[in-house]
């Protein structure tokens, strides 16, 4: 009997956060815009970190002769919009505003939870001019 319930626990432990938003790909949202994230309620206790990140669309490549692997810049910013988010809220609202004036096609966003060792994104979206 205990061997049985161990593999359930793991099994429990190793799904993944379901989001349920359909970003479109390339698509843009307007600063002041209400974005509601939205996932599948999970009956759970722990808690996630949630973060906004930005990024070049288009990175700068800075040694292009690194070994067999170049070395690029994405100019990365985390903003954490959520230190403890409750896996059962089943959503998040972030009122939607350029990180150091980062909007249009040069730059991509991207919501990520971070929970355990895991760590999940939806798709990328821009932020309007």
């Amino acid at each position: 009997m205990k061997l049985l319930t161990i593999p359930a626990l793991l099994a429990g432990a190793a799904q993944a956060i379901q989001f349920l938003n359909d970003i479109p790909v390339d698509a843009y949202y307007a600063v002041g815009t209400p974005f509601v994230l939205e996932w599948v309620p999970e009956d759970r206790t722990d808690t996630f970190q949630l973060t906004v990140s930005t990024y070049l669309s288009e990175p700068i490549l800075l040694n292009p002769n690194q070994s067999q692997f170049p070395e690029y810049d994405w100019k990365f910013e985390n903003i954490i919009l959520g230190e403890a988010v409750k896996f059962s809220d089943g959503s998040f609202t972030w009122v939607v505003e350029p990180v150091d004036g980062r909007t249009g096609d040069g730059y991509r966003y991207s919501f990520s939870v971070h929970y355990d060792t895991t760590t999940e994104s939806p798709r990328s979206f821009h932020v309007q001019p």
